[in-house]
């Protein structure tokens, strides 16, 4: 079970048919086509359009490629594969704000874009917001006939997760290039806090003073990096993840709970990887 609450998840539009009316929903306005990763990375959902439209005071038309968040129940996902449509709720609908504008650093020959030197921090070259639950990758299952697989069902979608995520971020970068060399890389995970580190009643949001102010459970650390390094690769970030020599500050895991007191802590499951190409001295580029 992934949490026995709702979690703040994506919604990504893939497609908008203004001349559908769907037979299941109580208003006859336009569909759109929907992926919720968390649920599936490749299943996509037909269903009403006008809570999309109200959030982004958007037309029809423009909402393809737009991101939205809700929170809603990873446990529990659509079953219907009915193509004439589902009636989806989306709690706690909103628009996913764009990326900030200084996690971006052009890659081209102006040097007016280039961190000047004797700088106290470099800006990384990339960075990356994957939202969704990170899922560990290392542990397999034997399946008989000689075959091993993950045993977590959760590294599929989150390697896929981080792969889009990557790929949408390098393409915002001008003049982007894949990693050749030696990389320095950041990770701030971001994981659930289950119920059961909350108070009950009056209390219900508030975290009880004996849980954990850290992630100290599966999945491990190692695991959950290892799955963002191959999802990286994949992207064509960088040729392979033997190029990370070095890990920088921020890394490793908070709980949601940390999120606008710790740097670069999401307000829902997720990860911010950020990354630096090191010169032949192992300094920053």
């Amino acid at each position: 079970m992934l949490s026995d609450k709702p979690l703040k998840t994506v919604i990504t539009v893939l497609a908008a048919d203004p001349n559908t009316r769907l037979g299941c929903c109580d208003t006859d306005g336009p569909a759109v086509w929907v992926r919720v990763t968390a649920w599936s990375p490749r299943r996509a959902f037909l269903t009403d359009a006008a809570p999309f439209l109200a959030v982004s005071g958007k037309d029809v038309e423009d909402l393809p490629g737009l991101r939205f968040f809700a929170d809603l129940d990873l446990n529990n996902p659509p079953k219907n594969d009915d193509t004439s449509g589902e009636h989806l709720e989306w709690p706690g609908l909103g628009l996913c704000p764009p990326v900030p504008a200084e996690w971006l650093t052009a890659r081209d020959d102006d040097e007016d874009e280039v961190a000047p030197a004797g700088a106290d921090e470099v800006p990384p070259a990339l960075s990356v917001i994957a939202r969704g639950l990170p899922g560990p990758q290392g542990s397999k299952t034997h399946v008989g006939g000689g075959r091993m697989i993950e045993s977590s069902a959760k590294v599929k979608p989150w390697r896929d997760v981080v792969a889009w995520s990557a790929v949408a971020a390098r393409n915002r970068v001008r003049g982007w290039r894949q990693l050749t060399g030696p990389v320095a890389l950041s990770l701030t995970f971001t994981m659930p806090r289950p119920r059961s580190h909350f108070g009950t009643g009056r209390n219900a949001e508030v975290v009880r003073p004996s849980a954990p102010a850290r992630p100290d459970v599966t999945p491990d650390l190692d695991k959950l990096v290892r799955a963002t390094c191959d999802a990286l690769k994949t992207a064509r970030v960088y040729r392979d993840d033997a190029q990370v020599v070095e890990y920088r500050t921020p890394f490793g895991q908070w709980y949601d709970t940390d999120h606008g007191t710790v740097p670069l802590v999401l307000d829902g499951p997720g990860c911010v990887i950020q990354l630096w190409p090191l010169d032949a001295t192992g300094a920053d580029r």
